[in-house]
């Protein structure tokens, strides 16, 4: 008798901050480790494992009848296989990375970016701003909204498509734009290219903690450029990521003296973390370290509020 063949379970635990990358952050460097989840939405800390942190019910789940589901989950964790190696490396020899391991890791930074939450409002927020932009424009006059209609093979004199009742809808706030993960994606893995050279065009540099002081978060990768624009891989004055709590990388436009390696330098590329953090904060400690908007150190997490900056 042929025993049944036995089916794989789709993985329905979707890590959007990898396992690999957590284990950096726990007191141990081990992927059992131990580390501490700040969550500034629900005003909780507690004790875990990178297994059990950073992790949403089928996130990355396309929708049927897709193929395979899960191909982006078995994506990351097949590209996780391959930097997980260079992340320990770069956490237990405290040292820079070697170029072929930059530009891993410089692919590992863009998925990154793409594959969080806040990636998601992100792109939207972007998306509806274009779209408003170019709504405008057609509903300057009546002509110029039956012109776009006919360019885009619409019917001018379908029901719903008069220009008045369609001005009212657009000027009433109720327009809003949303879309499903899979467009997302979509959107995700075609723009990864993009941020990939934009990353390789800049000057890298790497500071070591060897406190191991520094933090991370659900939104690791940090852009920090003028006030007042919105800043992208093109024009961030600077590009901040935690390789470890030893380890930050550090990406300019142009060539910078390195800062002094001190507690507070450090303090302060924790406050930074902080600040674009989305939900959660994580770290090898509870009372890590960050500096107030008077560039006082503080300890106490629950003392934090990005709008006091």
């Amino acid at each position: 008798m042929v025993p049944p063949i036995r089916q794989e379970a789709e993985p329905r635990r979707h890590h959007y901050v990898p396992q690999c990358w957590l284990a950096g952050f726990t007191e141990t460097g081990e992927s059992d480790g131990r580390l501490w989840v700040t969550d500034f939405s629900r005003q909780r800390q507690w004790s875990t494992t990178p297994t059990n942190a950073g992790h949403m019910r089928d996130f990355y789940r396309l929708a049927d009848p897709a193929p395979d589901p899960v191909a982006v989950e078995r994506f990351f964790s097949q590209l996780e296989g391959m930097v997980a190696p260079v992340l320990r490396g770069l956490d237990t020899e405290r040292r820079p990375p070697r170029d072929d391991e930059l530009d891993l890791l410089l692919h590992f930074i863009a998925y990154q970016w793409v594959r969080v939450p806040s990636s998601r409002p992100f792109v939207l927020d972007v998306l509806e701003r274009i779209t408003r932009e170019k709504m405008t424009q057609e509903l300057r006059t009546p002509e110029t909204w039956r012109a776009a209609l006919m360019e885009a093979g619409m019917d001018p004199d379908a029901p719903g498509a008069d220009y008045e009742g369609m001005k009212r809808f657009f000027e009433s706030g109720e327009y809003s734009i949303s879309a499903e993960t899979d467009w997302y994606l979509q959107r995700a893995f075609s723009g990864v290219d993009g941020i990939v050279e934009c990353l390789r065009r800049r000057y890298w540099g790497t500071s070591i903690s060897r406190g191991g002081r520094l933090i991370a978060s659900d939104n690791p990768v940090v852009l920090e450029g003028e006030r007042g624009q919105m800043v992208g891989f093109a024009n961030a004055e600077l590009v901040m990521y935690p390789v470890s709590r030893h380890v930050l990388l550090t990406g300019t436009l142009v060539r910078v003296m390195r800062p002094a390696m001190n507690f507070n330098y450090f303090v302060g590329m924790n406050t930074m973390m902080l600040l674009r953090t989305d939900v959660q904060a994580y770290s090898h400690i509870p009372d890590f370290p960050w500096m107030d908007e008077s560039g006082r150190v503080q300890t106490d997490w629950q003392r934090f509020c990005k709008d006091q900056f």
